[in-house]
């Protein structure tokens, strides 16, 4: 039985899920009869005796969904990181059988995915940073050379004072270059 009767043809029906959210949300009986192959009256009489006002609002608003998102998170980074592995070990298999069959080409490949999956289980267990880090030197930016101009200038009067700006400048400046040369070297693979 229905909630306002006994269960009618359009209750029995197999898509009756479907038909009563069309039928909440304001479509049309006659589309709905063509598309489920059910009579328009019927939908009408089954709108009316069995789609309660708060069943409407309720199909409408949609389902009550009470979900944990962060066990969801941590199941689906734990299911993730599982397929990732079993991936991974397939790779390396391939990447076996391409050595030893001498495919430089299927190596490759394989060499590039491999890549990938580690990057990825790196970031998933925050191993890896993920973003772009930039340096800026100040010591470069014409910012800088205005301002080190300025307390020349400044200090032209106070000679000892200025011998020691420049001092100090100099050591900053000396100290920066040498880092940067040591950045270049590491960057160009240890090469001095």
């Amino acid at each position: 039985m229905g909630k306002h009767g006994p269960e009618c043809h359009v209750c029995k029906h197999r898509e009756r899920a479907a038909i009563d959210l069309a039928l909440a949300r304001g479509v049309s009986p006659g589309a709905l009869a063509r598309r489920y192959g059910v009579g328009s009256d019927s939908l009408y009489r089954h709108s009316r005796n069995h789609l309660a006002a708060q069943l409407r609002a309720k199909l409408i608003a949609g389902p009550d969904l009470d979900i944990d998102l962060e066990r969801l998170r941590e199941t689906e980074s734990q299911s993730l990181l599982m397929n990732l592995v079993a991936l991974r070990r397939r790779l390396f298999h391939s990447f076996d059988v391409a050595e030893e069959n001498g495919d430089s080409h299927m190596v490759s490949r394989i060499a590039a995915q491999l890549h990938r999956n580690m990057e990825l289980v790196g970031k998933l267990l925050g191993d890896l940073n993920v973003g772009h880090t930039s340096v800026t030197n100040v010591l470069i930016q014409p910012q800088y050379v205005e301002l080190r101009v300025g307390l020349v200038n400044a200090l032209r009067p106070f000679p000892e004072a200025a011998r020691a700006v420049a001092s100090v400048l100099h050591q900053i400046e000396g100290k920066a270059a040498t880092d940067m040369a040591a950045d270049r070297r590491q960057f160009a693979g240890g090469v001095p």
